[in-house]
């Protein structure tokens, strides 16, 4: 469970810190000992886009938008890349739990990250690593020294840095890789990156007993992640108080969506009027919804009275349908033929097949005698 709420955590984080303009490619590794959790979780995420994903039970398939030569190539450097990571990580949890051998589960974080600005080409790196949630060491790009973030992490800064091998492996990482991979991937993904417009619907909600009265601005639907949903009056200034807000939360396919909730307040004008607006990126201007109280109880009215007169109809249809099944109808007695054609012929009736279907009430005719003619 700790393995699965680290990587939750850094997610969120990631989330949170995202900016628009800036482009970001990040790296998460997780190796655990002593545990019964997953071993080892490996995690490559563009922007909010998850590339990679390794752990024992699962491996993700190469994304779609990369199949195409060069995107084959990159998808296999990127597996070779966290290959090698896992076992850098497997030695990193090893050497830590035999320092730190007061506890019987060790967990070892690295966390990497590169940004990049298309419009002024800014470019930054960071590496970090954790271990049982803590702080503990981290890579330094522009000294390219590792720094301890704690006197007990001494010992593996001065692990890492006895072999100059390592070392230039991760000055190239962190220096060209990062962003080769970073600018690659951004080519690749534009049509999956694409912004969507957000829906934007209102729903009430009512306490039985009270007058409690919510309303709730759902926008779905959106990308990118970022958003700005907002209350405002009739006179376009905005709510605070009675106003609930929500963390922007992923829909499962690649969109977003939010949810902020309005307690109408009791003393409010019957005619008040409250709008939510809506500002994302993928919209010039806002998208505005507006919720009149008067009118949705108006609504609510007519809405009743329909469904009301429905029941009512569906009640006489039933009853009349039953009074007709219970009808009594008059035996058919049997005749010869010859009196029966007498018959026809004095009184210059129809055929046999319409005398037959007279024998039924024309009030009360049976269902199964509809047909249908052209």
């Amino acid at each position: 469970m700790l393995v699965y709420c680290a990587i939750a955590v850094m997610i969120l984080l990631f989330n949170q810190s995202c900016l628009a303009g800036i482009h970001s490619l990040h790296a998460h590794g997780l190796a655990s000992l002593g545990t019964s959790s997953p071993k080892s979780i490996n995690m490559l995420i563009l922007d909010d886009i998850v590339v990679y994903y390794y752990s024992p039970l699962k491996e993700t398939p190469m994304p779609k938008w990369l199949k195409s030569s060069d995107g084959v190539l990159l998808w296999e450097e990127i597996q070779w890349d966290f290959q090698h990571n896992r076992l850098v990580l497997d030695k990193a949890v090893n050497l830590t739990s035999k320092h730190f051998s007061n506890t019987h589960a060790h967990f070892y974080q690295a966390y990497s990250q590169c940004e990049f600005n298309p419009e002024d080409e800014y470019m930054s790196a960071a590496v970090s690593h954790g271990y049982n949630g803590k702080d503990f060491v981290s890579f330094d790009v522009k000294s390219r020294t590792w720094v301890a973030a704690v006197p007990e992490a001494w010992f593996y800064k001065r692990k890492r840095e006895e072999k100059s091998e390592d070392l230039l492996g991760m000055i190239h990482s962190y220096e060209y890789r990062c962003f080769r991979w970073l600018k690659k991937l951004l080519n690749f993904s534009h049509e999956e990156r694409k912004e969507k417009v957000p829906n934007v619907e209102l729903v009430e909600k009512s306490s039985p007993g009270t007058s409690n009265l919510k309303v709730t601005c759902h926008v779905t639907g959106f990308y990118p992640r970022e958003v700005h949903v907002e209350w405002l009056d009739e006179r376009g200034h905005k709510l605070v108080d009675g106003v609930i807000s929500e963390e922007v939360l992923p829909n499962g396919d690649g969109t977003y969506q939010v949810r902020r909730t309005l307690k109408v307040p009791d003393e409010a004008p019957w005619s008040q009027i409250y709008r939510c607006q809506v500002v994302h990126s993928s919209v010039t201007g806002n998208i505005t919804v507006v919720w009149d109280r008067k009118r949705s109880f108006t609504a609510l009215i007519v809405g009743c009275s329909i469904g009301l007169i429905i029941v009512t109809v569906l009640i006489l249809v039933i009853v009349r349908r039953r009074q007709c099944q219970q009808k009594p109808t008059k035996p058919n007695t049997p005749r010869s033929r010859d009196a029966y054609m007498r018959t026809t012929t004095d009184l210059n009736l129809p055929s046999e097949q319409s005398t037959e279907q007279e024998r039924f009430s024309p009030q009360c005719i049976p269902d199964t005698q509809y047909t249908m003619h052209s």
